[in-house]
């Protein structure tokens, strides 16, 4: 795991490239290394996991081909295996080198060849190209910036704010965190820079234009084979320890984040069954925090059962500290509060390890949200009779106080019935769902749209998806182009690397999303939307592996006190703003009085609110000001 910044045509500048490489530095503090041949320049900071010597620094230059590389590729020893019996000879033991011999052979091919998360980006000096990739899941990130007759590419946003750019504000990108607490590529904080979209690489010769391709297309839903419940469940066990085992390649101490829930639990399972030495599993609970977001106890089940060497690493979370933490963590803010755990977890578990596992990705592959339950029920529900009683019943008792919220849970659903199950969705999804004009001062016609489309697009969107995939798979498949890069693995990739820890999901393997595809929806999402019937497949298999305790108990999810804290010690935060000009003079402050108003009244607004905070704060630290 690594930072880079690389810089294509134009004049050089060494000062500049160091200092947009301080931006990364935190990413990989273990080695450095540089380039320049007058046409590309980068600098590369190492996090050292595979073959952690000298032999594996970069930027690496191998027969004309300097490569700069963010990730881990779990499958280069086969590649390494195929490339040494075509004659090739390495000098390292990294995954790094495969990359330029691949190239070599496959050209852009080469992308679809590797199992890994990445960021690449690759300079043929022989035929002046450049090519720069992203992983099929958007696992690592990547930035690009085309200005003045050059090209920049970085692994943070943070990177082109310390170089020579011109960069103004996406306001657009600050209602996107808002309303859905994240910016989805190619869309980021300034309207000058865009991310990479996850499976797409770029091909650009110098004094050129960036050309986009896709190289990673979502699985096509076939006719099911003709297996039996039991042979499903047995291929799907079998693929899952494979993809688990296939990113334990280290070379550097590792271990799994345990929250105790299904995902994460089946990962430490089958690799304590599968690896010879003793497994290393963690768990954070927040010192004299609520029960119902202390999930320790089940973790501790979990490791028992299966012999881990497990460690419960007890947090001290003091909201205001947190708060600017995570704003200065984010070189592009997340408005997701799970950004809080990961980041304390990841901060303790550095000492013990530098690689850890975590069970990102089995909700969005096998149906882990109860808004897959209502997809699968928007059609019938929205014809029975007595919606708008209940409605009002549930508005007048108000939302639950728990971390599971029921009630609100609830209330979403009822209120989307009315809506087209694409509309009803994104509706279920959105943090805010206010007029633009309600939210800010600055008029939503002025603004600019990317030339690129984002993910979800290129499948003709989420509508187009439940279209293909019918209603639970297509939301899923939704999830995973949009939910999963921007959101949770934006989550993952910022909060570990601030600690300079690698974070892997081994859920996320193409072989096994397209398997996860295959399988008919109520094998994984099934029953009424009250009964919660989902991962109903991951379930069969975990209760042959797991304590039945932990298999059947509620979902959770790995969650912080945000909502309380707005209600205690962050709401003269709140108040504060109110009086001012909230993210510097861009939001009007009569909404988010009204907005906190809501939430002191038991209305959960907490996303919101956290976003505006954090925004904020992030905000300030650039200096941002829209009066």
């Amino acid at each position: 795991m690594c930072g880079f910044v690389a810089l294509l045509g134009g004049k050089a500048c060494v000062d500049e490239l160091q200092r947009m490489a301080t931006a990364v530095a935190r990413r990989g503090p273990d080695d450095q290394g540089s380039f320049d041949d007058g046409s590309f320049a980068a600098i590369h900071h190492r996090l050292s996991i595979i073959g952690p010597d000298e032999r594996g620094r970069q930027p690496m230059t191998v027969d004309d081909v300097t490569v700069v590389f963010n990730g881990c590729i779990y499958n280069y020893r086969e590649l390494r295996a195929q490339l040494e019996q075509d004659g090739v000879r390495f000098v390292s033991d990294t995954d790094t080198e495969v990359l330029p011999h691949l190239y070599r052979r496959f050209g852009v091919g080469m992308f679809s060849l590797l199992n890994g998360m990445f960021s690449i980006v690759l300079w043929d000096a022989r035929a002046k190209v450049l090519l720069a990739a992203r992983d099929a899941f958007g696992e690592k990130p990547l930035f690009i910036c085309q200005q003045d007759g050059r090209a920049g590419f970085a692994s943070t946003l943070s990177a082109f704010e310390a170089g020579d750019w011109s960069l103004t504000p996406d306001v657009r990108a600050v209602r996107d965190i808002l309303c859905r607490m994240r910016a989805e590529a190619p869309r980021t904080m300034y309207q000058e820079v865009r991310q990479l979209p996850a499976g797409c690489y770029v091909r650009l010769q110098r004094g050129g234009d960036l050309q986009l391709t896709r190289f990673f297309f979502m699985p096509q839903a076939e006719a099911a084979p003709d297996l039996g419940v039991q042979q499903q469940q047995h291929q799907i066990g079998a693929l899952l320890d494979d993809a688990f085992l296939a990113r334990t390649v280290s070379d550097k101490p590792m271990g799994v984040f345990l929250s105790g829930g299904i995902d994460s639990s089946l990962i430490a399972e089958s690799l304590a069954r599968q690896l010879p030495e003793k497994l290393h599993t963690f768990s954070v609970r927040f010192a004299d925090g609520a029960p119902d977001y202390d999930e320790s106890v089940h973790a501790a089940t979990v490791a028992k059962h299966i012999g881990s060497e497990h460690l419960v690493l007890d947090v001290h979370a003091e909201a205001h500290e947190t708060l600017h933490l995570l704003a200065d963590a984010f070189d592009q803010p997340v408005a997701n509060t799970a950004a809080l755990p990961t980041f304390l977890i990841a901060r303790e578990a550095k000492a013990y390890v530098d690689v850890a596992l975590s069970g990102v990705g089995g909700d969005e592959l096998f149906g882990g949200y109860p808004r897959y339950l209502g997809m699968a029920w928007h059609a019938r529900l929205r014809r029975a009779p007595g919606r708008g009683l209940l409605l009002n019943l549930v508005y007048r008792l108000g939302e639950g106080n728990s971390s599971r919220n029921l009630r609100g849970r609830l209330r979403r659903l009822l209120e989307g019935l009315d809506l087209p199950a694409h509309t009803a969705y994104q509706q279920w999804i959105a943090s805010a769902a206010e007029p633009w004009q309600t939210m800010f001062h600055v008029a939503e016609d002025d603004l600019q749209e990317h030339d690129w489309s984002d993910a979800a697009s290129a499948f003709g969107g989420l509508q187009g998806l439940i279209s293909t995939y019918g209603p639970v798979q297509g939301a899923m498949a939704y999830d995973v182009l949009s939910y999963l890069p921007d959101d949770l693995l934006a989550v993952g990739d910022r909060m570990s690397m601030t600690h300079a820890l690698e974070l892997r999901a081994p859920f996320l393997d193409t072989r096994l999303l397209d398997a996860a595809v295959q399988l008919p929806t109520d094998i994984k999402v099934s029953g009424p939307p009250w009964r919660e019937g989902l991962k109903l497949m991951l379930k069969n298999i975990a209760r042959q592996r797991l304590p039945v305790e932990v298999v059947d108990r509620p979902k959770q999810g790995f969650m912080a006190p945000v909502k309380h804290w707005l209600r205690g010690p962050l709401q003269h935060d709140v108040l504060k703003l109110t009086k001012s000009d909230p993210l510097g003079g861009l939001m009007k402050a009569d909404y988010l009085r009204t907005v906190h108003a809501q939430h002191m009244a038991g209305r959960d607004r907490s996303d919101v609110l956290w976003g505006v905070l954090l925004l904020d704060a992030w905000m300030r630290k650039r200096g941002w000001s829209f009066r």
